[in-house]
């Protein structure tokens, strides 16, 4: 099964926060590569930074969380999805036609879940709460990582 991370699961294994360590024992126990995209490294790097810029984190360490990013790229740790970022908006936009309205998703709740979508995902891991509702919504298990159920 492809299980799709958001930004707010996937920042939780590289900076300690609340839920790193089930985000970090769900992940060891799936085995797979996790998919990092385009999306994904803007929003970790921007997190980090923004962490600077609160200065909740040094420099150094953050520095240090990029290139273990980057070695988790390397090492296939990670991986980057071929994306089709047209077929991405096209999706995202019929996401926030039928939902928007309803659920009061933002633009990168829609660009997440229609990224899920594009790469024939059939679980999502997040949390924030709309955006989990989103992915219901688009037919996706949402995996609620502290009963291992959704």
């Amino acid at each position: 099964m492809i299980v799709y991370l958001d930004s707010s699961a996937l920042v939780k294994l590289y900076v300690t926060e609340n839920n790193s360590s089930a985000v970090a024992r769900f992940v060891r126990r799936r085995r797979k590569p996790l998919l990092v995209s385009p999306l994904h490294e803007l929003e970790l790097k921007n997190g980090l930074r923004l962490k600077a810029f609160r200065k909740e984190a040094s420099r150094d360490t953050i520095g240090a969380t990029l290139r273990h990013l980057g070695d988790d790229l390397a090492s296939g740790i990670c991986v980057r999805p071929p994306l089709d970022w047209p077929e991405v908006l096209e999706v995202a936009e019929l996401l926030s036609e039928r939902y928007a309205a309803i659920v009061g998703c933002r633009s990168l709740d829609l660009l997440h879940v229609a990224s899920a979508r594009v790469l024939k995902a059939q679980a999502f891991l997040t949390f924030d709460r709309r955006q989990a509702t989103l992915a219901r919504k688009a037919g996706l298990k949402v995996i609620g990582i502290h009963t291992g159920a959704s």
